[in-house]
């Protein structure tokens, strides 16, 4: 009896859990491309975590501990072969929340100067000013140097002459 009251208990605590992620996600991340797919993995991540816990706590995986441990290997597998997807996400997710890149800004990567045009997920769109569309995975963010020039620039003001000064100081 306590087992299927443990039961309910964790499935309301899972429910609830997913409701506040997706909330979370859906207010704080609504802008970004993409953010609709983290949630798809939260949810098979909360999903797979109960069916766990439900099946060891009935039980249901006495017999079937081989395949638990392929499905395990399998995972192992499948998070080294994904890893630097998972990067990726986790790097859009932090360049989102910096508000250090925005669209509109003007970015030197690689000695290639361009335009960006999307935020997304796992990587950042953008465009030369001769017209080549430049895809660049969102880790190369947090590991290389990149030069961004914000779309308004009041970083320097110009004077009567036309000559570009440094702003006064407040």
């Amino acid at each position: 009896m306590p087992e299927i009251l443990f039961a309910i208990l964790s499935l309301v605590i899972t429910i609830t859990f997913y409701f506040i992620t997706r909330h979370v996600i859906n207010t704080k991340l609504q802008d970004l491309q993409g953010s609709d797919k983290l949630l798809g993995m939260i949810l098979i991540f909360i999903t797979l975590g109960e069916v766990v816990y439900l099946g060891t706590t009935f039980g249901l995986f006495n017999m079937a501990l081989e395949m638990i441990t392929s499905i395990g290997a399998t995972a192992v597998v499948i998070g080294i072969a994904l890893q630097n997807q998972l990067k990726n996400a986790i790097s859009g997710i932090t360049i989102f929340l910096s508000s250090q890149i925005n669209v509109g800004d003007t970015i030197e990567f690689d000695y290639v100067e361009c335009t960006i045009t999307g935020l997304h997920l796992t990587k950042i769109t953008a465009i030369t000013t001769e017209g080549v569309r430049v895809i660049i995975p969102n880790h190369k963010f947090s590991e290389e140097m990149v030069q961004i020039y914000p779309r308004s620039l009041n970083l320097m003001q110009e004077n009567n002459n036309g000559n570009k000064i440094a702003p006064k100081t407040k």
